[in-house]
Parts: C-alpha cells; sequence; structure tokens
C-alpha cells in the first residue's frame, strides 16, 4: 500500500520482466521484451555437473538448457519480444557464440532430402571451382564418401558454400597439394607442380590410402568448427517466435520433445566443454542490450544467467553497465553439491556457500521483497527472505521498503531448471489487484450480486458500464485509509449512476470523467501498459470490449462451465471472426501473469471460473482500459496523518498473513473437520473441502482460507484449459 500513488513506471518491477503477458497479441500496446540468456557449456560444466554425484548422465544438463530457453519463450509469439541466447566455453577459437544463430546454420545445412552422394557432389564442384579441380583425381566420391558419415558430409558442405574463408582454408591446409591449381612461377612451386603431375599417374592415385583421406576429414571438421559458431553480433536478437522454431526445428510443434534435445546436443557437442569466458559473454549482452534498446518507456530486458559461478576471463561484471540500461540479472547457479533450500530467494548471501555461489549471488539484481507477487507463498512451497519482526508498525513498514531479495536461484538437478523457469513465469510474472483488500471487502459484492434487483436479461447487460465503473471507485476509496467520510457503499454507487445514466448502454469514460470527481478520484484512458502498470500498484481497471452476435456465442461457449473450458484462456481462434453489429460490455481487469489477463465479470459465481474468465492479450477482445486513481495531493490532512498512523500495521498484518498461508488450518463448517488451508480446492465462493468433499462460501473477511484460495486461482490454468 503506497500513500502516493502515481502514473509513474515503477523501476522496482523487475522479475516481471522477464515475459511479456501476451503470446500471439497484434496490439500496438503490447509490452516490449528483450530477454537476454547467457549459457554456460565450459569444460567446467562437464565436471562440475555432468559427472557429478547426481548420477546423471553425460550431457544432461546442456540438454536441459535447451529446455530451459525453450520454456522461457514458449507461446510468447508476439512481435514485441525478442530474445538473444549466447554460448560461453566453447571449445573452439570462438569461445563465445550466438546460439540461435548456430542452431539455424546447423539445421540449414541438414539436408534430410538430399543423399550424402549428391552433398559430396555438390561439395567437390565447389571445391574444384575455388581452387582444386584436380580434387576428383585425389580422390573418388566413393572412397571419400567410405570415411564420412551424413552429418560431416552434411555441415563441410553448409560450411563451404557460406563461408569463403573457410573455402580457402580447407583448400590449401587441408586437401593435398596435388589437388590445387598448377602454379606457373618456379622455385618454390616447382615441388607443388611435380605433386600436381602425380595426379596423373595411376600408381600415385593408387598409393593413396584411406588413411590420407580420413585425416583430411578430420583436418576439415575441425577447421569447420571455427566458422559453424556464429559470433554474437547484431544479428543475434530474434522474435520469440523464431527462436522458438529454431529450437523446434519445425513451424507448429508444440513442445520441445526429447528426441529434438538430444538431436541438439549431439549437434553442438564437438563445439563445447572449452574455458569459462563468462565476462566475455556479459560484454556482448551490454552491446546487444545496448544496440536493441528502443526508445521505449516500458521495455523490459531481463538477463537469465546460467552458470556454474566458474569464470576464467576475471571476476567484474559489468554490473553498473547493465543496470544503467534497466537490464535485470537473474542468475542461476548451477552445481552439483547438495542445497539445504533449493526453493528460497535470499536477501543477503550465506557464509556457508562456496565463492562460486557467492560470486553468482552479488552478481543478480534485486527485486524489493513486498513487490513479489502474492501467489509465490500459495501451492508452490518457496521460501522468500523477509523481514516482519520489528515490534512497531513503522519499523515493519520501513523494514518491507527497505528489504529486498536477490534474484539468485541455486539448481542441483535439470529438473529444478524447469521449476525455476515455471516460478518465474508463473509466479514471480504475476501481479493482482485485489489480494490486499480481502480483508475488508468481499469480492461477493462485485460478482454474485453486482446485477441484484435487475433481473430481466435485457437490462441486466446494458447495466454493466455501472457494475464496472462503480466497482474500481469502491475499490479506489477502499484504500484510502480513514477517509474523511467513509466510504460509500458499493450499491450505493451503482445504483446512483443508474438513476443519472439510465438502464440502457452508456459511456465509461464520459460517466467516469463525470463521477469521479464527486469522490475525489481521478480517471485517465490508458494503453496496455498503463492497464497492467495500475495492477502492479494494486488498482483494477475498467475494461470494455465489443463483439458481434456470433461472437458473443463462442465468447460464452467458451466459458460455459458444463460443456466449455471455464478456466481456459481465449484466443482469437477461439473467438473466431465474424462480421455483424457489435455490442459492448464492460468489465474488470483484476490481475495478469505470463499467459494471460484474467478480468472479473458479474454474471454470477457460477459463470466462467468463480465469476472471473482470461484471455490471452487484449488484442483478443480488443479491450479498452480506464484507470480511477488517486495521489497524494488528493487526500485531505487527516487521511495523511491516518495512513501514517495505521498504514504500516495494516500492510505489517496482511504480510504476516501471506508468509503464515503455508501452515494456516481451517475447520470446515461443513463436517467440521480441520485441514490445511492449502488442500482447499475451489474457488473463492465455492470452496471444496477436501474431507468431505462438500462446498461452501469461503468468502469470509480476512480469513486465511479465503485468501489461499484467491491466491491459487491466479496460478496459471492446466493446460487443458480445466
Amino acid at each position: 500500500m503506497n500513500l502516493s500513488v502515481t502514473r509513474s513506471t515503477c523501476a522496482d518491477q523487475i522479475i516481471r520482466r522477464t515475459l511479456t503477458y501476451t503470446r500471439q497479441s497484434t496490439s500496438n500496446c503490447s509490452m516490449d521484451v528483450l530477454t537476454g540468456i547467457l549459457v554456460d557449456v565450459s569444460g567446467s560444466m562437464a565436471e562440475n555437473v555432468d559427472t557429478g554425484s547426481v548420477g546423471q548422465t553425460g550431457g544432461s544438463w546442456a540438454k536441459s538448457i535447451f529446455k530451459f530457453i525453450d520454456r522461457l519463450i514458449t507461446h510468447d509469439s508476439s512481435p514485441d519480444h525478442r530474445v538473444f541466447v549466447i554460448g560461453f566455453g566453447s571449445s573452439r577459437k570462438q569461445e563465445t557464440f550466438d546460439v540461435l544463430t548456430t542452431l539455424k546454420s546447423l539445421e540449414s545445412g541438414r539436408r534430410p532430402t538430399c543423399s550424402k552422394r549428391d552433398m559430396l557432389r555438390e561439395a567437390m564442384i565447389i571445391i574444384e571451382i575455388n581452387g582444386a579441380p584436380r580434387v576428383l583425381t585425389w580422390a573418388t566420391i566413393d572412397e571419400i564418401s567410405a570415411q564420412i558419415d551424413e552429418r560431416q558430409t552434411s555441415m563441410l558442405l553448409h560450411v563451404l558454400k557460406n563461408k569463403q574463408e573457410f573455402r580457402i582454408k580447407f583448400i590449401y591446409e587441408c586437401l593435398p597439394a596435388s589437388c590445387r591449381q598448377v602454379q606457373h612461377s618456379v622455385g618454390s612451386y616447382v615441388t607443388e607442380f611435380a605433386n600436381w603431375g602425380a595426379g596423373f599417374f595411376p600408381g600415385v592415385h593408387q598409393a593413396m590410402t584411406e588413411d590420407k583421406v580420413s585425416d583430411v576429414i578430420n583436418k576439415g571438421m575441425k577447421l569447420a568448427g571455427d566458422y559453424i559458431l556464429a559470433d554474437g553480433t547484431y544479428t543475434a536478437v530474434y522474435s520469440a517466435k523464431d527462436a522458438s522454431e529454431n529450437l523446434r526445428g519445425a513451424i507448429g510443434d508444440e513442445e520441445l520433445t526429447e528426441q529434438r534435445t538430444n538431436e541438439l546436443y549431439e549437434r553442438v557437442k564437438p563445439y563445447i566443454y572449452g574455458g569459462t569466458p563468462l565476462m566475455k559473454s556479459l560484454h556482448q549482452a551490454v552491446k546487444l542490450f545496448k544496440a536493441n534498446k528502443k526508445d521505449k518507456k516500458h521495455q523490459y530486458m531481463p538477463l537469465f544467467v546460467l552458470s556454474d559461478g566458474a569464470p576464467t576471463d576475471g571476476c567484474y561484471p559489468p554490473s553498473t553497465e547493465l543496470a544503467e540500461l534497466g537490464v535485470s540479472v537473474v542468475c542461476c547457479y548451477i552445481t552439483r553439491s547438495h542445497i539445504d533450500e533449493p526453493r528460497r530467494l535470499y536477501s543477503s548471501e550465506r557464509s556457508e556457500w562456496d565463492e562460486e555461489a557467492k560470486f553468482m549471488f552479488r552478481m543478480s539484481s534485486s527485486i524489493p521483497t513486498q513487490k513479489i507477487p502474492r501467489t509465490v507463498f500459495v501451492k508452490r512451497d518457496w521460501q522468500i527472505d523477509m523481514e516482519t519482526k520489528d515490534q512497531t508498525p513503522e519499523h515493519a513498514q520501513k523494514n518491507m521498503r527497505n528489504n529486498e531479495t536477490r534474484l539468485f536461484f541455486q539448481i542441483n538437478h535439470p529438473d529444478m531448471i524447469d521449476e525455476v523457469c515455471d516460478f518465474a513465469k508463473n509466479c514471480v510474472c504475476s501481479q493482482d489487484s485485489l489480494a490486499d483488500v480481502l480483508s475488508s471487502v468481499s469480492l461477493d459484492l462485485y460478482i454474485n450480486k453486482a446485477n441484484e434487483g435487475f433481473l430481466p436479461k435485457t437490462q441486466v447487460g446494458k447495466t454493466c458500464y455501472a457494475v464496472a465503473s462503480a466497482t474500481v471507485i469502491h475499490l479506489s476509496m477502499k484504500r484510502i485509509v480513514g477517509r474523511e467520510g467513509g466510504c460509500p457503499d458499493f450499491y450505493k454507487i451503482r445504483d446512483e449512476l443508474i438513476a443519472k445514466y439510465g438502464k440502457e448502454n452508456a459511456k465509461v469514460g464520459e460517466v467516469l470523467n463525470a463521477v469521479c470527481p464527486k469522490y475525489r478520484l481521478k480517471c485517465q484512458k490508458i494503453d496496455e501498459h498503463g492497464a497492467l502498470r495500475a495492477i502492479v500498484e494494486k488498482r483494477p481497471v475498467v475494461a470494455i470490449f465489443q463483439l458481434s452476435d456470433e461472437e458473443w456465442k463462442s465468447f460464452y461457449t467458451f466459458y460455459d462451465p458444463k460443456r466449455g473450458k471455464p478456466r481456459g484462456i481465449l484466443t482469437k481462434d477461439d473467438l473466431g471472426i465474424r462480421g455483424g453489429e457489435l455490442r459492448g460490455h464492460a468489465v474488470v481487469l483484476t490481475s495478469f501473469n505470463s499467459e494471460s489477463l484474467r478480468l472479473m465479470n458479474s454474471k454470477g459465481s457460477k459463470w466462467g471460473d468463480g465469476g472471473f474468465f482470461r484471455v490471452q492479450n487484449a488484442a483478443v477482445l480488443g479491450l479498452r482500459f480506464y484507470d480511477v486513481f488517486w495521489t497524494e495531493e488528493d487526500l485531505l490532512p487527516a487521511e495523511k496523518e491516518a495512513y501514517r498512523r495505521e498504514g504500516a500495521g495494516i500492510s505489517a498484518e496482511l504480510m504476516r498473513s501471506l508468509t503464515s498461508l503455508q501452515k494456516a488450518t481451517y475447520k470446515c463448517p461443513l463436517c467440521l473437520k480441520e485441514s490445511n488451508v492449502s488442500d482447499f480446492k475451489g474457488h473463492l465462493l465455492n470452496a471444496v473441502c477436501p474431507k468431505c468433499e462438500g462446498t461452501f462460501n469461503a468468502n469470509v473477511a480476512g480469513s486465511d482460507l479465503a485468501l489461499n484460495i484467491y491466491l491459487t486461482s491466479l496460478l496459471a490454468p492446466p493446460v487443458d484449459g480445466q
């Protein structure tokens, strides 16, 4: 809870920047995200992890890295989300390399439709016209084919076609002189001329052994390795969609399969497990962020670093440069050692950690603890350092304001990489505007009884403007501690709006602009960025949209609790594109995560997901937003004093409640048996007891059960949408 709720961007919204919340947005106001990923593929990783005590097979961690990259960008095909991946620790002269471009090159070099003989024939033609016209006199295609496999052939052909420098070096450093052109000078070229001439004699050709052919191929493959790896230039930045296709190898694949992962590992295996030039990769990341930074207020730039924390090129990361660019560094420390608390975020380093862990911890960015969304405390078993032990409310508030948690993860098993990624996407990349008011309001007001007194169906939908407007006005005033004159009842606000603007459709913008000053509030039409900032600052916003009759049918069919997917995420494909007269509706945007926006309807708790519904992004429904807010200048002197006197205690009590949810219990009002609050299922107005499976309304003001069930509902729904 902030005394001054301004419209400025929150600089400390760090983890939320890891992924855009859209997946297929065509909206101009979708989040602009540039995600950087640095992955350690050095020899120390092979020694310290793959052959370590965790008993993993060789290469398992390298394979997990591909999965981690894929999970970070999965489904996120917004044109405004871009990504680069730098691998560091190559065994070649190119110590760091652009992973995505390298994979793309390897993929394009893979010629599954061509036979090995066809690829060899094409390679020989390239060699012949570039300075070795006698190559087939030196050895026939059959003799070469017997010493090279299809993968090597494909790779050599790809580099020969695309790298001129490699062609020259291969011809003059790998092939024998007898393959090259006749030299017309004397002296040092006489011997080469003689060797070329020897190619005409059958006896000389017969003397060529398989070992010599194999030797040329081995030299060529070793040389090719220096040209296969792409450097981290400006071409390293890809759209999330293109990056996903590079990894998966085919458009439309739903996941990165185990077979594909093994294939990717086998391709890069010959070029990894070298030194650990972590500092070099960080400086490359700085250059890429600088070169691709747009002049936008809302560009988010997270940098994930996966490493064992043992750089071989110094220990002075460009932290200041990254911070000045607005880059948030998330460090994943990979180790084979035992970790006492793998599911924990720390605010300070521990003396028992090894130096590598401490180094990675110091390199990670910080986030104020109170900015981590509440869902992290529910169903995930993660612990977060949080200091709330001071006795006075003032100290408690100061503690929460100053306490910071590092974006530092410890991983000692490949499966934890997936969990860390899920944690970032589905928990840390979430925000909600209602959890902190559940102790003072009942969502039943806005969901179940919002249309009370307006029973005819022809009128209910046309008063939605009043319901949505009254909701955000009421909630905005409820956040003013000690508001003079109290907070008008929700129904009173709603009924006044309907009395003034009628039971027919009214324009939300005009209504809010006219009514808000009466309550010492402001309102403003905002874009999608502004709507998300409002949610982060704990303000739900009015969202309006229009659909045709056919689209409305698809809309309600999708969220039908019996035949549809009430917990599903609506996409444009689900809605369909149909013409016709448009009819509007007003709802309230309350939260978002990396997968969807979550909105509150006023059709009752049996509609959708307990009265809520999810859409993939604002573009699906063409959502437009209105924010209702107040700033410090709008508060009266007594209200400011009330906040200073009571606000800290309110905040501290909320945090204590959140941290106790994992251990809290609740007695079912039906069977009178006690269970952990985290074991109850259902939704806020229809909780399901784990013992008797009976259902009841959990929306008891301030109860741990209500808070737990509500927070759990914010987590991303299952894949099937149910």
